[in-house]
């Protein structure tokens, strides 16, 4: 599929809506599209919460960061089928070791989406290979994955690998924004499992090193945002 590359700025959140793929269905007050908007539309850079986490890492990758562009509903093809990977934000950063990458995933409430079992379940099997496949081979796994790990993170954070070797940054970096505390609400269990697929046990807040795929350094976290700060 080809991806437009004409950008245009926004002025202001009512810019992101239309950038949905279901601008009426999604557009909600309290829900992670419009809070998303919020957050990164009105932060003088990246989110307040977000900066924190990289600044507090301590990684090399990540000293002295900012934010060089960040963009809406950002589509990173993949192969394996005609829709593509879309981020509520991509954003490009940069350090003092150089450029890193990064996707965003804004939740607020909502799932995950469809678990691996569940999405294979819904498409072809050459299809789900090839895609499978290649999602895998950007984010440092092997096969078999398990059938309950949410579809959405596998490819999200291949997706931010995929976008850092395009602009050849030496990190990647898959971030949950989070807008919800409540631990029944907001769905950090799956994250958690995604993440041990790595051996890794995340905490909220703290930046974990996964993989280093053809030489760059693939991280993930999980960040909370007060809705109420922005």
């Amino acid at each position: 599929m080809t991806q437009k590359r004409i950008l245009i700025p926004t002025k202001s959140i009512t810019d992101w809506q239309a950038l949905l793929a279901e601008p009426d269905k999604h557009w909600r007050p309290g829900y992670s599209a419009m809070l998303t908007a919020q957050s990164w539309e009105n932060a003088p850079g990246l989110p307040p919460e977000i900066a924190s986490a990289f600044s507090r890492s301590g990684d090399d990758n990540f000293k002295n960061i900012e934010l060089l562009l960040a963009i809406p509903e950002y589509k990173t093809s993949l192969k394996g089928g005609s829709r593509a990977s879309q981020s509520d934000v991509f954003a490009l950063l940069r350090s003092e070791k150089g450029q890193v990458a990064a996707t965003v995933e804004g939740k607020a409430r909502e799932a995950f989406g469809p678990t691996l079992e569940q999405w294979q379940k819904g498409v072809c099997e050459k299809g789900y290979r090839s895609r499978l496949g290649h999602i895998i081979e950007n984010i440092g796994l092997k096969e078999p994955i398990p059938g309950h790990i949410r579809y959405q993170l596998l490819h999200r954070t291949a997706s931010a690998a995929i976008e850092a070797r395009r602009f050849h940054c030496k990190a990647a970096v898959m971030i949950v924004q989070s807008f919800v505390e409540r631990e029944a609400d907001n769905h950090f269990e799956d994250f958690v499992q995604f993440m041990q697929l790595y051996n890794v046990i995340p905490a909220k807040d703290e930046i974990a090193f996964l993989a280093t795929i053809d030489g760059i350094r693939l991280y993930s976290v999980w960040v909370y945002s007060d809705p109420s700060q922005h």
